[in-house]
């Protein structure tokens, strides 16, 4: 960050840590019945089995993490941060690396900052993937409305924001602009009351399959990724190249996001990266890269600039 965007920073609210944080772990906030809700990331061997796993639905208990500051203001409201994690709807878990480090400073800037596991899991056809994003979509509105019902937590419902890596960002996309714009999903039935307002999204190397969608709420939209993705594309294609033409259909990354955001006069910024990786918040053993800084303070500061 240069040093004339360190001292616009510091002018915004909610840009500079200040608080010391509480953690709330393993919080129960729904029951759906899915296949599990977490899985580790980086074991091959799990992962093939996760992936074509024989098991059937049954109830599984869905959890969060509440990163909330401490010694605020009593009297005054505070802002929301909802976190997905990514790792194509089998793998991932709301206690990763990236979450952590997020919610912890999230926190110290004056949000409650929340970062849930949602349902995982699903066999390998392109119907049951489908499935699965919808899932994962139920369970973030479902995270919504149990904190937005938790009175102790101060939650302003005019200030939620949203920020999602990969299988999350496109669940923070959904969020954001299927199912509380003009044409709600038919899948998707929202259970959140009237009265609250998405202010602004953090799309993290994720993707849409419709760029239409964008058309449904008026979202600002801040995205990273890698030009040289190898397993999401940056503007146009199948997730894993030629091999996800057999899961998926074709989607849109965050450049063709980006642009179509600006050709509707959403608030819009893209920040394209060289690095030909998926995840570049993270290195192979799970450390914090530069990049999760960089994403870090410019979400601080993009999100900040909607409470002015």
């Amino acid at each position: 960050m240069s040093l004339f965007s360190l001292l616009v920073a510091m002018a915004l609210p909610f840009t500079t840590p200040a608080y010391q944080v509480k953690v709330e772990k393993d919080v129960p906030y729904a029951t759906a019945p899915g296949y599990y809700t977490h899985a580790p990331i980086g074991d091959k061997k799990a992962t093939f089995k996760l992936l074509f796993h024989s098991g059937i639905p049954k109830p599984v208990t869905l959890e969060m993490d509440i990163y909330k500051p401490d010694g605020d203001d009593p009297s005054v409201k505070r802002p929301l941060l909802l976190m997905m994690h990514g790792g194509s709807f089998f793998i991932g878990n709301k206690s990763e690396p990236g979450q952590r480090g997020w919610g912890q400073y999230f926190a110290s800037l004056g949000y409650v900052a929340v970062s849930i596991d949602y349902r995982l899991g699903f066999h390998a056809v392109k119907k049951e993937i489908r499935q699965a994003e919808y899932r994962a979509l139920e369970d973030a509105d479902a995270a919504l409305a149990f904190l937005l019902g938790r009175e102790d937590l101060r939650i302003d419902p005019d200030r939620v924001f949203l920020c999602g890596t990969s299988a999350g960002a496109m669940t923070a996309l959904n969020l954001a602009f299927r199912l509380y714009g003009d044409k709600p999903l038919k899948e998707v039935k929202p259970r959140l009351p009237a009265g609250f307002r998405i202010r602004g999204v953090a799309n993290l190397w994720g993707s849409v399959h419709d760029l239409s969608v964008l058309e449904n709420a008026r979202v600002p939209i801040l995205s990273f990724q890698s030009v040289a993705d190898p397993v999401m594309p940056y503007d146009f294609g199948y997730p894993l190249g030629w091999a996800g033409k057999l899961f998926s259909d074709p989607m849109y990354g965050t450049h063709a996001v980006h642009e179509k955001a600006l050709e509707l006069g959403l608030r819009a910024e893209h920040h394209p990266c060289p690095e030909a990786r998926h995840r570049i918040h993270l290195d192979d053993a799970l450390k914090y890269t530069p990049r999760f800084y960089e994403i870090r303070d410019a979400i601080a500061v993009f999100f900040a600039k909607e409470m002015e």
